[in-house]
């Protein structure tokens, strides 16, 4: 608790310090304008519909905000007021979340009350929101920033999904049927803190960062810890188990930022992290025989730790480590960068967000211009590695460069190409990878997008687009899984702006052709677009735009003249969906319409309403056929915003 008690009182002193220089600079002042406020304001409803995606899209939902700025003698505080309701079901009330934050800002002291959110380091803690208050100082030579406050708050949580459709929702809900049981899990009131300091130059420095963050296991009133146990048809009531069911966790994580720039031409940055995590703080806590070696010095430490409650060392802790390091050479035009990144098993942080673990990656990039900045040049690439403990089955490699090229004839002609090549490789780990299942293959995609604009009195932009894709499958051994696939895509575009009339007029078409051996489709596609500005004054610009896409896709399955291994992976596609392998023709019809319209009087007032309906065809959802999805959305949204607004005007001298 000494470590806490401390924290807040560093925050508060900073806090009363920092309004008692406000004070001082108010005497100073001639004339003070005690109160100005500036900001936004505005409210947004979203209504959606899907036939298949009935749990991830929510039906209904509104969300109301506020983002001002108070000046008050000079110190700025900005403020952002959010209410958010969200229905979690389909026909359901929603469910309000607000949120409100206060951002005191006088030099360069920045205070936070309310939801907020820092960053310090990736392996620490990098933005996550908290409800707490906090205290930043950004100096030339030297910044800190700390806060203390809550991530989660306690609350339970549903994790079965209801599967019914929405009309059968409704109807059971109108007739009282809607009794659908679900397993409920809390979740614990997590409480944190966090600070980091730096020293030095933004060119040159050095900066430490910590952060601790545990679960209360005392935050959960006594009714949530009940969950239903499904048997047969009956549901039966048991007492949460606690210790066993969802586990306390609790973390303390340590980081090091090193950046050092030498002249104009080498720059070098790390950013390593070491993080300590108990999974289950219930567990007993560490206490080592006496008799190991060092067994004396470890519980001196272990008991330092515990003591000044900074952390409790248990039994299933464990210690990783994390780190990235950039070298950058800059020498014009030429600027080249090398970069590695190391994530042990099992990194884990409370205040970072997830990373790819368990792997080690290197990256280099280049870039540089030509002609005289007429053309750019870039190439990219990178290898990844995972296995880093040895004791995974398999072993992944994936490998990844691109190259990019945009090149510029005047102000008409545009020119961009772009290749990216991807190798994913399966390697030996604890188990020799079997030759007839091992990864192996490349895929390949080239881009060329060339663009010509043409002014008389209107500006006509044409643009094509050619794009490859090839999926090549390197092991000739694989059975039943993978075969090789080309896709070819052509694009033609056209954009006109008849400004006499206010109309921008664009159209599309798309033509893609897929071959395999077992699979061709074709796909035709159109889209055509329009906006109208229908009043365009120096107070209000009130504008309505369309746009229709019609998509035409025939696909033709063939299993004639396939080897066994091509038989095998397209049997394994077919059962996915449900089909049969033979000979068949399909052709599908999809449509998509978008209306809007949108205003803005005097930069103050905007408003804007949004409504779409598609219709998607055949289309393939986690494994499942989907012969039509349809979808409906609809938006309103309103916000006004207003300049320094002086709220009173007093003289001082």
């Amino acid at each position: 608790m000494k470590h806490r008690i401390l924290l807040l009182n560093f925050l508060c002193f900073s806090l009363l310090f920092g309004l008692s220089l406000t004070s001082r600079a108010q005497d100073r002042q001639t004339i003070v304008d005690p109160l100005t406020v500036s900001g936004t304001v505005g409210t947004q409803l979203t209504s959606s519909w899907n036939n298949a995606d009935l749990h991830y899209n929510s039906p209904f939902s509104t969300s109301t905000y506020a983002n001002m700025t108070f000046n008050v003698y000079g110190i700025s505080i900005p403020m952002s007021v959010n209410l958010i309701n969200v229905s979690a079901e389909q026909f359901t009330f929603p469910r309000p979340t607000f949120t409100i934050n206060f951002r005191p800002i006088w030099k360069k002291f920045t205070f936070h009350f309310g939801t907020s959110a820092m960053n310090f380091s990736n392996y620490t803690y990098n933005g996550i929101s908290f409800d707490g208050v906090g205290l930043e100082y950004k100096g030339d030579k030297f910044r800190f920033g700390g806060f203390y406050g809550n991530f989660n708050h306690a609350t339970t949580f549903r994790t079965e999904l209801d599967e019914r459709d929405a009309i059968q929702f409704l109807s059971d809900s109108l007739l009282g049927m809607n009794n659908v049981a679900y397993t409920t899990f809390p979740q614990f009131k997590r409480k944190a803190y966090a600070a980091h300091i730096a020293v030095g130059s933004l060119r040159n420095y050095v900066d430490l960062s910590l952060l601790h963050a545990a679960d209360d296991l005392n935050s959960l009133p006594p009714q949530w810890y009940m969950y239903n146990v499904y048997s047969s048809d009956v549901i039966d009531t048991t007492l949460f188990v606690r210790d066993s069911t969802i586990k306390g966790k609790e973390n303390l994580a340590l980081g090091l930022k090193g950046h050092f720039t030498i002249g104009k031409w080498v720059t070098f940055e790390t950013n390593l992290g070491a993080s300590l995590f108990t999974p289950d703080i219930t567990r007993d806590e560490v206490v080592l025989e006496e008799g190991s070696n060092g067994a004396a010095v470890a519980n001196n430490i272990i008991g330092g730790l515990r003591k000044s409650g900074l952390y409790n060392l248990r039994y299933g802790s464990e210690i990783r480590f994390a780190g990235d390091a950039m070298l950058n050479l800059n020498f014009s035009p030429v600027s080249t960068t090398f970069t590695y990144r190391f994530v042990q098993p099992d990194y884990t942080t409370l205040g970072a967000n997830g990373f790819n673990q368990n792997s080690q990656t290197f990256g280099g990039n280049l870039s540089t211009s030509l002609f005289n900045n007429i053309a750019f040049l870039t190439l990219n690439g990178y290898l990844q590695r995972d296995n880093m403990d040895k004791k995974q089955l398999y072993t992944n490699q994936v490998g990844s460069y691109t190259v990019s090229w945009n090149n510029s004839f005047g102000e008409s002609v545009a020119l961009s190409i772009l290749y990216n090549g991807v190798t994913q490789k399966q390697l030996d780990g604890v188990m020799v990878v079997p030759e007839n299942t091992r990864i192996n293959q490349i895929t390949h995609s080239f881009d060329l997008s060339p663009s010509y604009t043409l002014s008389l009195n209107n500006d006509h932009t044409f643009s094509l687009n050619f794009n490859l894709l090839q999926n090549k499958n390197l092991n000739k051994q694989m059975e039943g899984m993978s075969f090789d696939v080309t896709t070819t895509s052509y694009g033609l575009g056209y954009d006109v702006y008849l400004t006499k009339s206010r109309l921008s007029l664009s159209a599309n078409y798309d033509y893609s052709l897929s071959r395999s051996p077992g699979n061709n489709y074709n796909s035709h596609c159109l889209t055509g677009g329009t906006t109208y500005r229908f009043i365009k004054t120096e107070n209000m610009l009130l504008s309505g735009n369309a746009r229709l896409t019609v998509a035409y896709n025939i696909e033709k399955t063939e299993a004639e003249d396939l080897s066994d291994s091509e038989r095998q992976a397209l049997n394994y596609l077919a059962r996915r969906i449900g089909a049969e392998v033979g000979t068949e023709m399909t052709n599908d019809l999809s449509l998509a319409a978008r209306l809007g319209a949108s205003l803005n009087y005097k930069d103050r007032h905007n408003a804007s309403v949004y409504f779409s309906v598609s219709n998607y065809s055949d289309n393939i959802i986690i494994g499942q056929h989907v012969a039509v999805n349809t979808d409906v959305r609809l938006m309103v949204e309103y916000s006004y915003s207003f300049a320094s607004r002086l709220i009173k005007s007093k003289k001082h001298k």
